[in-house]
C-alpha cells in the first residue's frame, strides 16, 4: 500500500513530505561532492578513508529520503529498507573510525587557542622581520664600511702609486743632476788638464818662435835654409793657435770684456755667416728688441757664434736652414735645482738651431770634449764646441744642447745680463819718454830658462839693461841690492812659490814707479786683482815674438 494513504491523500500534508525529503536528498547528494573536492585539495590530511565514510554515508541518508518521496504513490519498502541497511552499516563505519580519532580530534585547538598562536606567530613574525631589518642594517652598515676602507685602500694605493712616481721622478732628477755634475767635473778636470799642457807648450813654442825668429836673421843669405825656417815658423804658429784653442776651452784664454749687446755682434757677423754656411743652407736670425747688455769680449762672442754656424752647416750637408735668436730671461729655483753651477737672475739668451741629423745620446755627451769629432779623419780637429764651451764658462753662463737624431741640434747659451753698464775706464795718459830705449831697466822674472833667455836676448838686442831672476823671492832679493832705477817688471804670471801678482804687488810698494807687464800661457791664478791689470799693467800673450815683445814694452813704459 503506497504511503500516501498514510496521510490521507490530503495534498497539502503530502507535498509537504515529499519536498521536504526531496530538499534533503538533495542537500545529502551536493555534500559528498564537497567532501570529494575537500579531499582532494587536502591530500596531506591523515583522516581520508573517514572522510569517504561519512561521504557514502550522506550518500545513503539522501537516498533514504529520495525513497521516502517515492513511497508516498510507490510502495517499494524492500528498496527503502535496503538503503536503509547501507545507511546504517555506512553510519556505523564512519561511528567506528571516528573512535580512534578522537584524541587526535580533541587536540584540536579551539579559536581561542588558534588565536593566541596567530598572535604569537604574527608577534614571532614581527621579530623576525625586526631581526631582518637590523640584518639588513648591519649589512648596509658593513657594506659601507667595506666601501669606505675600500675607497681608504685605493687612496692609499693611489698615494702610495703617486708617491712611488714622485720617488721615482726624484730619483731620476737627482741621476740627471749628477750626471751633469760628473760631466761638469769631467769637462773641468779636462779643461785643467789642456790648461796646463797649453801653458806648458806656450813657453816651449815661445822658445821655437823666438829663436827661429833670431836664426831667421842668421840666414837670411842662404835661401834653402831660409825656406825651412819659414815651415818651422808656421808649423810654430798652427800650433800656437791649436795651444789658443785649449786655452779657450780650459777658460785660460786672456779676454777683453766689456758690455756688449749680442744683437749688434750678431748683425755684425751676418755677412760673413751667410758666406760661411753657404747657399744652400737658410740663415733666419730673429733678435729680440731691447736686449739687456752683457760683459764680454766682442772677439770672442763672434768665435763663438761662428764656431756654432759652421758646426750646425757640417750638420746639413744637403741644405737646411739655420737660425740665430736672442732673447732676455728670467732664470728662477726651478731651472737651478735641475743645473748645478747655475745662478738665479737676468740672463740674455743666445740660441744656434740647426735642421740638420742632429745627435745621439753618445755624441751627446761628448760633444763639448776637446779633439772628440765625428767628422772624418783630417776634416775637423774636434775643438769648435768645446771652445764655445770654454768661452761661455769664462764669461760666467752656460750652455745646454737639445737633440734629437732626424731633427736638428739646438744649443742655448745663457749669458749674464749686465743691467747697469758702467763707463768705459779713461785711457791712461801716455807718459812722456823719459830716456831713450837703451837707458830703460827692465826686472825680467820668468821660470822657464829658455823662455827667460830668450826674452833677455831680444830686450838686450833693442837696447834695455835686463836684470833676469828665474822666481818671485829671487827677484825681490835682486831689488832688494840693486840700487839702481827699475823701469819696468816684465813676470810671468804663473811660477813656483810665488805668482806674479803678489809679486808685483810687492814690488810696487818697494818701488812705486815700476811700470808692469804680464806675460803668461794663461790667466788663471795670476790675476788676482783685476783693477791692477786693468789700470797699471799690460798683458803679453805667450807665446810672442820680438816686435810683439818690443811693442809690449814701449806701450808698458809709455812710449810710443
Amino acid at each position: 500500500m503506497p504511503h500516501g494513504m498514510c496521510f490521507d491523500w490530503r495534498p497539502g500534508v503530502l507535498w509537504l513530505n515529499v519536498a521536504s525529503d526531496v530538499l534533503i536528498a538533495a542537500a545529502y547528494y551536493a555534500i559528498p561532492f564537497l567532501l570529494f573536492y575537500f579531499v582532494r585539495k587536502r591530500r596531506n590530511l591523515t583522516f581520508n578513508p573517514i572522510m569517504v565514510a561519512f561521504g557514502l554515508f550522506i550518500l545513503a541518508c539522501g537516498t533514504s529520503h529520495a525513497l521516502g518521496a517515492v513511497v508516498v504513490w510507490k510502495p517499494v519498502y524492500w528498496l527503502e529498507g535496503a538503503v536503509k541497511a547501507v545507511t546504517a552499516g555506512a553510519s556505523l563505519a564512519t561511528f567506528l573510525m571516528l573512535i580512534p580519532m578522537m584524541p587526535t580530534l580533541l587536540k584540536l585547538p579551539s579559536p581561542a587557542d588558534l588565536t593566541r598562536a596567530n598572535d604569537s606567530l604574527a608577534k614571532e613574525i614581527a621579530e623576525r622581520r625586526a631581526a631582518e631589518a637590523a640584518v639588513r642594517r648591519m649589512n648596509a652598515e658593513l657594506e659601507a664600511r667595506v666601501a669606505d676602507r675600500t675607497a681608504e685602500l685605493e687612496q692609499s694605493a693611489a698615494l702610495e702609486k703617486s708617491s712611488r712616481e714622485e720617488l721615482q721622478r726624484e730619483m731620476q732628477r737627482r741621476q740627471e743632476v749628477e750626471g751633469q755634475l760628473l760631466q761638469a767635473q769631467k769637462m773641468e778636470a779636462i779643461g785643467r788638464l789642456a790648461g796646463g799642457v797649453a801653458h806648458d807648450f806656450n813657453n816651449l813654442l815661445t822658445a821655437i818662435l823666438g829663436y827661429a825668429e833670431l836664426l831667421r836673421t842668421q840666414v837670411r843669405d842662404d835661401p834653402e835654409s831660409l825656406s825651412y825656417l819659414e815651415e818651422v815658423l808656421r808649423a810654430s804658429e798652427r800650433a800656437s793657435a791649436l795651444t789658443n784653442q785649449l786655452l779657450a776651452f780650459s777658460r785660460r784664454q786672456q779676454a777683453a770684456p766689456r758690455p756688449l749687446d749680442v744683437n749688434q755682434s750678431v748683425r755684425n757677423i751676418d755677412k760673413m755667416l751667410r758666406r760661411i754656411i753657404g747657399e744652400d743652407v737658410d740663415l733666419e736670425v730673429h733678435l729680440a728688441p731691447d736686449l739687456w747688455p752683457v760683459l764680454a769680449d766682442p772677439s770672442h762672442l763672434d768665435q763663438v757664434i761662428m764656431n756654432l754656424a759652421v758646426n750646425s752647416r757640417d750638420a746639413m750637408p744637403d741644405g737646411g736652414v739655420l737660425r740665430i735668436e736672442t732673447s732676455n730671461v728670467e732664470i728662477a729655483g726651478d731651472y737651478i735645482a735641475g743645473h748645478p753651477g747655475a745662478s738665479p737672475g737676468p740672463y740674455v739668451l743666445l740660441a744656434v738651431t740647426d735642421t740638420g741629423a742632429g745627435m745621439d745620446a753618445a755624441t751627446r755627451e761628448r760633444a763639448f770634449e776637446p779633439f772628440f769629432t765625428t767628422k772624418e779623419l783630417g776634416k775637423g780637429t774636434g775643438l769648435g764646441l768645446s771652445i764655445v764651451y770654454g768661452i761661455v764658462k769664462q764669461n760666467g753662463g752656460g750652455i745646454m744642447l737639445y737633440r734629437e737624431p732626424g731633427h736638428g741640434t739646438a744649443f742655448k747659451i745663457y749669458l749674464p745680463a749686465r743691467m747697469e753698464v758702467s763707463a768705459a775706464p779713461a785711457p791712461r795718459p801716455r807718459v812722456a819718454a823719459e830716456a831713450a830705449a837703451s837707458g830703460a831697466t827692465v826686472l825680467l822674472v820668468e821660470d822657464e830658462d829658455q823662455v827667460r833667455s830668450l826674452a833677455r836676448t831680444f830686450l838686450e838686442r833693442r837696447g834695455y839693461h835686463i836684470v833676469a831672476a828665474s822666481s818671485g823671492p829671487e827677484a825681490l832679493e835682486l831689488l832688494k841690492g840693486y840700487s839702481g832705477r827699475i823701469d819696468l817688471l816684465l813676470t810671468d804670471m804663473v811660477m813656483p812659490h810665488m805668482n806674479g801678482g803678489e809679486l808685483a804687488r810687492l814690488v810696487k810698494a818697494m818701488r812705486p814707479e815700476v811700470r808692469l807687464l804680464f806675460m803668461s800661457g794663461y790667466t788663471e791664478g795670476g790675476l788676482e786683482s783685476r783693477a791692477l791689470m786693468e789700470g797699471e799693467s799690460f798683458f803679453l800673450q805667450k807665446p810672442f815674438t820680438a816686435a810683439g815683445l818690443e811693442e809690449k814694452v814701449r806701450q808698458a813704459l809709455g812710449r810710443s
